[in-house]
């Protein structure tokens, strides 16, 4: 089974198109659709599928009007009756025998019946009402282009309380709110609401154009007023409609491309739109984020608990807090999922534990809790570690020093010292993806508990030792490569760091004392006297650090100094070579 939606014209300034209703909103983009409602247990669901379109005249002036018209005709009432059936259960009683043929509730029959004798009414107060007011306040015998012309704002009168009196009404409300909210999506691209506070109201919106075609059709006609035979005026009349339905999107069209969204959008879009909330926000977004989802492969698929659904909810929980980073959604997802990255990517639909576990780790993480603290564990370069407050989180940053040292040690018998471990991240890599001997040392003991089963969990031996820097090891024992992440926050500058870093990390491995380089000057100090002669000595540092780290090495008898930079442009890793000679 396929959406049927036969008759579309795509806008040149738009890929994706927004269709409200009042329970969702329906996105178009090429021949892909995908409609998100609201059903009645307050749940997002979504129908997703290819359509068949004929894109029509998409390039040409006027004549796209026209098509535009009847597609936002059809696909408006392609939403309607689609979200009726995908949000509601079907009633199993004799005596609704519509409503079981159309498969939705009587409800949505009996709005439908409303609304249509309502345009009914509205028809026939904008027929008789008017002529029959102008003839009992005005003479008859008034000049003919001012009576049609007096007759027709009398009609635009009657159209203006007649939304007037439908912006109101309790069974519109939600549909003018997701019209208002698919009018910031398509203004911000499908990102959050939350970046910038945008206005509901637009120029270019489905709901907007019709109605504008509609009363400036209205007034064109009664202005002209063709009095010739009913089949000539038929035509005429005809011919008028469709020429206002090109007028009318053309002028829309513009002003919104001028950013001109007042001038029309007051005039008639305020009676269609209405200020969103959250939720409301949240539909257009899960439906632009399906249809732009939506692979080839795919077909007609109606979805709880979707990928689409999924990320929104967790972009508009994260932001809302300031705690936004896309590469942290995928983390959370595929942590939960227990995959990889990409893996992740490719599932479309989550069962209901797996989602309420993912957006209880997204709240977790909106409340400033770190990934490694909310699942226990972090990936670094490629592998696990299980982390606690005991030990700093290694950061992305680290896997350049690791790098860099496993460069330098390429030799089956090169010996490394990792000072002040940690987790054990550097040492346990390091021992994973070269032939070295490794020892690393921590002066905290809980610290080499957690390594220690670090290195197990990795199948790597490494040497653990507790130890104050140098202070157990012996004097006689030498390495090829010392390398260190040691702390280099500025005492003054801890209490001023993110809540995630102070509350989570342990201050022990932020405090680089008064300046932040007082372990940069004890290592430096005390390295020379384990270093092989011609050995090298690799650190992380902090931003702006370089210099000073520079001339402590220069002091102690190091040369060759030389840097990385990180994925920021900072200078992130030093490296020094000693030679006793010098």
């Amino acid at each position: 089974m396929r959406l049927k939606f036969s008759y579309f014209v795509k806008n040149q300034s738009m890929k994706i198109f927004l269709f409200p209703c009042s329970i969702g909103v329906r996105a178009q983009n090429g021949n892909r659709a995908a409609l998100a409602v609201i059903d009645e247990r307050g749940l997002k669901r979504i129908r997703a599928g290819r359509t068949k379109i004929k894109v029509l005249a998409q390039k040409i002036p006027i004549i796209r009007g026209i098509c535009y018209f009847f597609a936002a005709i059809f696909a408006l009432f392609c939403a309607f009756w689609d979200s009726c059936k995908l949000s509601e259960k079907p009633l199993n009683s004799v005596s609704n025998k519509i409503s079981n043929k159309l498969n939705i509730k009587r409800e949505s029959v009996v709005i439908t019946l409303l609304l249509s004798v309502s345009v009914g009414i509205s028809l026939f107060l904008l027929g008789y009402v008017p002529s029959k007011m102008y003839s009992v306040f005005i003479e008859m015998n008034t000049d003919f282009g001012l009576r049609n012309f007096l007759i027709a704002l009398i009609k635009i009168a009657i159209i203006f309380l007649i939304l007037m009196i439908l912006r109101f009404l309790p069974m519109t409300q939600d549909l003018y709110k997701f019209n208002g909210a698919c009018n910031q999506v398509q203004r911000r691209g499908g990102s959050s609401i939350s970046k910038t506070k945008f206005d509901h109201h637009g120029t270019f919106n489905v709901l907007n154009i019709i109605i504008f075609t509609f009363i400036l059709s209205v007034f064109v006609i009664t202005c002209v007023g063709a009095r010739i035979a009913w089949h000539w005026d038929m035509l005429i009349n005809v011919g008028l409609f469709f020429t206002c339905m090109a007028v009318a999107y053309e002028i829309c069209y513009y002003f919104d491309k001028w950013k001109v969204t007042r001038a029309i959008g007051i005039i008639t879009d305020c009676f269609v739109s209405a200020k969103p909330n959250i939720t409301h926000d949240e539909v257009a977004r899960i439906a632009w984020t399906e249809v732009k989802m939506f692979s080839k492969e795919d077909d007609v698929k109606d979805k709880e608990n979707s990928l689409s659904s999924l990320l929104v909810e967790m972009q508009t929980i994260l932001e809302r807090a300031g705690k936004y980073e896309k590469s942290d959604v995928e983390w959370i997802i595929a942590t939960v999922l227990g995959v990889s990255r990409p893996e992740a990517k490719l599932v479309k639909v989550f069962s209901p534990k797996q989602y309420r576990d993912i957006i209880k780790a997204t709240y977790a993480r909106a409340a400033g809790k770190p990934l490694s603290s909310i699942f226990g564990f972090v990936e670094f370069y490629g592998l696990r570690f299980d982390v606690s407050k005991k030990v700093l989180s290694p950061r992305m940053e680290t896997e350049i020093l690791v790098e860099q040292v496993a460069k330098a040690a390429q030799n089956d018998k090169i010996s490394i010292l990792d000072i002040g471990t940690g987790s054990g991240a550097i040492a346990v890599t390091l021992a994973k993806i070269t032939n070295a001997s490794v020892t690393a040392v921590d002066v905290s003991k809980q610290a080499l508990v957690v390594a220690k089963s670090n290195a197990e969990k990795n199948e790597v031996k490494v040497e653990f030792l507790q130890s104050d820097l140098f202070s157990r090891l012996k004097k006689s024992r030498k390495f090829d490569i010392i390398v260190s992440n040691p702390p280099y926050i500025r005492s003054l500058d801890i209490a001023g760091l993110d809540e995630e870093v102070k509350n989570y990390d342990p201050k022990l491995s932020l405090d680089g004392g008064e300046d932040g380089l007082d372990f940069y000057r004890r290592i430096c100090q005390e390295a020379p006297l384990h270093l092989k002669n011609g050995g090298q000595i690799f650190f992380e540092i902090g931003k702006g650090q370089f210099k000073d780290v520079s001339n402590i090495l220069q002091q102690n008898g190091f040369s060759e100094i030389a840097s990385k930079k990180d994925y920021s442009n900072i200078i992130r890793v030093v490296r020094a070579k000693y030679d006793k000679r010098k």
